[in-house]
């Protein structure tokens, strides 16, 4: 199954089981390697101890809950507790089965949609996201200077789950396409006590990685490449920011409703994301 005829699939369970029944792996964003050298420095430099509760969202059939959770530098330095999370009931069975036996005991798999999720307050110490969050903006609006609504309703959704489910100085790192001055507007807006810091890396889009290695089945040699980043929300604090890029006009309610299944227009999903070429 390809693109979908329709960016509203993107957000559908329905969309995701359909093309896990016979994709078997796609890394979107690039593979963990691309920026695990990242978030381990910044787990190692940050105060407190190691993280020993994790949570993983919206997997997909990537490698990357996996690796996250066989990272001593990330997952707490040894069998920390381990939770690898998708909305497709599909791909969540189909990467348990490829994984049993291969991980710890510690890991445990769940079907979670990432609006609602299932778990207590203060629960994790570190949630981890790769292209979840931009999926929930595949409706973006004219520009990203012109955001929709409803897309917005949605992204505040997800962070208010994901700062309700963290515990005191726990971190959510989110991995995405989108530029620090669209996307900081959302961490910033009033409600979250958190401190934000933002890193890149790139990747190629078919053929040499920046890093030597050869990314996606291309040829060695390729000069084009894409910026990615990664956003680290620090649970306690606010940014130096914050105040400034609140009256730059983020909105800050959440969702008030069912924001899940919008029908919305056929584009191609890179688009409403701000990503142009």
């Amino acid at each position: 199954m390809g693109i979908p005829d329709k960016t509203s699939d993107y957000l559908s369970p329905e969309y995701w089981n359909e093309r896990f029944k016979t994709e078997e792996a796609y890394e979107w964003l690039g593979n963990y390697e691309n920026f695990a050298p990242l978030i381990r420095d910044y787990l190692s430099e940050s105060p407190g101890p190691p993280p020993q509760s994790v949570l993983v969202v919206g997997n997909g059939n990537s490698t990357m809950g996996q690796s996250v959770a066989q990272d001593g530098r990330v997952a707490g330095g040894g069998p920390a507790a381990c939770c690898i999370t998708d909305i497709s009931p599909v791909v969540v069975a189909k990467s348990r089965d490829r994984s049993r036996g291969g991980l710890s005991s510690s890991v445990s798999w769940a079907v979670c949609d990432m609006l609602r999720m299932p778990y207590r307050d203060s629960s994790f110490d570190l949630i981890v996201e790769k292209g979840a969050m931009d999926v929930l903006e595949v409706d973006g609006g004219r520009d990203p200077w012109n955001p929709n609504p409803l897309s917005l309703q949605r992204m505040h959704r997800w962070l208010s789950e994901a700062h309700r489910t963290l515990a005191d100085s726990g971190v959510l790192i989110s991995i995405s396409f989108a530029q620090p001055h669209f996307r900081r507007l959302l961490y910033d807006a009033e409600g979250y006590t958190w401190i934000v810091e933002t890193e890149s890396y790139t990747t190629a889009s078919a053929g040499g990685a920046s890093d030597g290695r050869v990314a996606d089945g291309g040829e060695e040699g390729s000069s084009s490449f894409w910026e990615y980043y990664v956003y680290y929300a620090r649970k306690g604090g606010r940014s130096p920011l914050s105040r400034h890029q609140r009256e730059g006009g983020a909105i800050t309610e959440g969702c008030k409703e069912d924001c899940t299944h919008e029908i919305l227009d056929s584009e191609n999903f890179l688009l409403h994301i701000g990503v142009d070429d």
